[in-house]
């Protein structure tokens, strides 16, 4: 089975918590011990994102549902009691908890910090497949269509969530988000059509700011464009920086509230591979900035290579492949994608989270059919240090009863030192749930 196969079959699963503590790890080899969290959310299911920890040292996260009648619920947790708070259903924050519509199912992009405030927005999570495609969900009778991905901001003091409304005029689900905090800027990409938008915070002004992704993943033939995950905010002078799977590099130019094409560079290098427009192609997975560098880091989807890019010069620097030992052994592409990669709190190395091809052991233990029997597992944290140019594979993630978190596309790292991410897990009872996780930093 292919790995996109089990990705969707994934997003069906409905599921129940269990919660078991931690602490050992797998034999002969380097792994690294993490914990799982109880959050009592039968409904939770794959995430994407959404989870975040911020200046009053708490973690924010989401998590999501494909319920059609319960949306996706938002949560806090503080490591210095150790609890966890629930804060909101984010269909009833937008106002549509009796509307009888497809809900606020997920919420696909981060937290940003702003004037007191987080900001973040919303997504669906109600797909319907089409000759293997998903698209909009189409409603049952008796419900009404989605109503589009909003903007939310939840107030760290008071705890008030407050709806800003619809993001774009296409009423897509919001796919990915960035906010300029210097400027109370917030930018997004919306699925499935590719609209970009923007929005103004304190003018309370949305603007749609056009196509560039084809028709998006609504598209047929050609015009079929796989979307961004990733906007990144430079703030030298606001510019806003994505790609598209054709290799293409935009930027959102601040002064002048519109989006240009980069003519002097792209993304479409042979180290990458030779990959179509109709997977990620050419795009970064995930792409973060760097304050002390004054540059833009992504890794690119397949190859899972690091590079930066510089916003003054428009320059992209392939620097070193962040894929596992195991993968860059068998030379293998297109394994490790995942949107788990962050900064340390001083800017100094890069935290890549990488599903790794097998072992030689784990051939030994599960034969030739190892690639599917380990399909969305195995992942390993892989960590770049950017001043002395070390790459190093710091082991693999595993709970203390030997299993291991399925299908992380999440990573944050607290003001505790610790990592927090959102992953699938196996419980005893052979169903599976998704909930927070965290473990230490191998480097520390």
């Amino acid at each position: 089975m292919s790995l996109r196969v089990n990705r969707i079959s994934l997003k069906m699963l409905l599921v129940v918590i269990y919660f078991i503590p931690i602490t050992s790890t797998h034999a002969d080899e380097t792994s690294i011990t993490a914990k799982r969290y109880f959050t009592n959310f039968a409904q939770s299911k794959g995430n994407y994102n959404g989870i975040t920890a911020m200046s009053d040292g708490l973690v924010y996260y989401v998590l999501c549902s494909g319920d059609l009648d319960i949306g996706a619920q938002m949560y806090s947790y503080n490591p210095k009691n150790d609890q966890i708070k629930h804060l909101a259903d984010l269909t009833e924050a937008v106002g549509e908890k009796d509307l009888k519509a497809i809900p606020q199912g997920k919420s696909h992009v981060n937290f940003y910090e702003y004037e007191g405030k987080l900001y973040f927005a919303t997504h669906v999570d109600f797909y319907t497949l089409v000759d293997g495609k998903e698209i909009m969900g189409i409603p049952p009778e008796g419900y009404k269509p989605y109503q589009g991905g909003h903007i939310l901001s939840y107030d760290l003091k008071s705890g008030e969530l407050e709806d800003l409304g619809v993001a774009s005029s296409s009423r897509g689900g919001v796919l990915a988000m960035a906010m300029d905090t210097d400027r109370g800027r917030i930018y997004g990409i919306t699925w499935p059509s590719g609209d970009v938008f923007r929005y103004d915070v304190k003018k309370k002004e949305a603007k749609d700011l056009g196509k560039f992704f084809a028709d998006g993943e609504e598209g047929n033939g050609d015009r079929f464009q796989v979307l961004s995950r990733s906007l990144t905010v430079s703030t030298l002078n606001g510019s806003v920086f994505f790609n598209n799977a054709l290799g293409e590099i935009y930027e959102y130019v601040y002064d002048q509230d519109e989006i240009v094409k980069v003519e002097t560079e792209n993304l479409k290098k042979d180290y990458f591979g030779f990959v179509s427009s109709r997977s990620m192609g050419y795009q970064w997975r995930q792409s973060v900035w760097s304050e002390s560098d004054q540059k833009i880091y992504g890794v690119h989807n397949e190859s899972e290579y690091l590079f930066s890019l510089d916003p003054t010069t428009r320059k992209v620097e392939l620097i070193e492949r962040l894929a596992s030992q195991t993968s860059k052994k068998a030379g293998v592409n297109g394994y490790g994608f995942s949107l788990g990669l962050v900064l340390s709190h001083d800017d100094s190395t890069i935290y890549h989270i990488s599903h790794a091809y097998p072992s030689e052991q784990e051939f030994e233990e599960f034969g030739s059919d190892a690639v599917d029997q380990l399909i969305l597992k195995n992942h390993h944290v892989i960590s770049y240090n950017l001043k002395e140019k070390k790459y190093s594979d710091l082991g693999e993630i595993i709970f203390e009863d030997g299993s291991e978190p399925i299908h992380i596309n999440s990573l944050t790292l607290g003001l505790d030192g610790n990592f927090y991410a959102l992953a699938t897990i196996d419980l005893e009872d052979g169903s599976q749930t998704t909930d927070l996780i965290s473990f230490s930093n191998p480097d520390d």
